[in-house]
């Protein structure tokens, strides 16, 4: 009888746990949109679709692939960071298993925030890989454009401005999260931002 039912534990082990277990695979290949080369050694971060990181990663090898195991299905965005910048953000991801995607990036434009999270201020810094028209704005969840930076024609090179977290009119914005947004002739780049008290 004991027999038996340590057999029947396992039987049902065998079924429950991979039942627990499941999450798809998220694999694919980060490529320079110029020159079409694999982009090496950047890193690949599995975010919500409202920006929240969910601790999922990856690293692309030199051939510029990479997978990312254990993605609970769903919907995600993908943030591509080289040297701690974002060159790439692709959204809408569909997990439901394993899924392959290729994720285009300009790794001479960059846009990064620090610190992130941040409480008073945070330093936002973005990188033209030529001279030319660029637009940054910091937006809510809604979309709505609380601040904006920019020119009609920038140099290349790095360009920084600090947020002071304050929209359009001088009024504070509350704890939250924010969207980022770098527009160029090059490419647009995006990265969630989170304010803390």
């Amino acid at each position: 009888m004991r027999r038996r039912a340590v057999s029947l534990a396992i039987a049902l082990l065998a079924i429950v746990l991979p039942s627990l277990a499941v999450g798809g695979t998220v694999c694919g290949t980060v490529r320079d949109v110029t020159t079409n080369a694999p982009v090496a050694h950047a890193g690949v971060f599995v975010r919500t679709t409202a920006g929240a990181y969910t601790g999922l990663n990856g690293a692309t090898d030199a051939a510029g692939a990479f997978c990312i195991a254990l993605v609970p299905p769903g919907t995600y965005d993908l943030e591509v960071l080289v040297d701690r910048y974002q060159v790439g953000y692709l959204r809408g991801v569909v997990v439901t298993g394993t899924v392959s995607v290729d994720v285009p990036v300009a790794p001479g434009l960059r846009l990064a925030a620090s610190p992130n999270p941040a409480h008073d201020a945070t330093r936002i810094v973005w990188t033209l890989p030529a001279t030319g028209p660029a637009r940054v704005t910091a937006a809510d969840l809604g979309g709505r454009v609380l601040r904006e930076w920019g020119a009609a024609s920038l140099a290349a090179g790095e360009h920084t401005v600090t947020w002071n977290f304050t929209d359009r009119s001088g009024r504070s914005v509350g704890a939250g999260v924010y969207f980022i947004r770098l527009e160029t002739a090059a490419g647009v780049r995006e990265r969630a931002l989170v304010r803390i008290r």
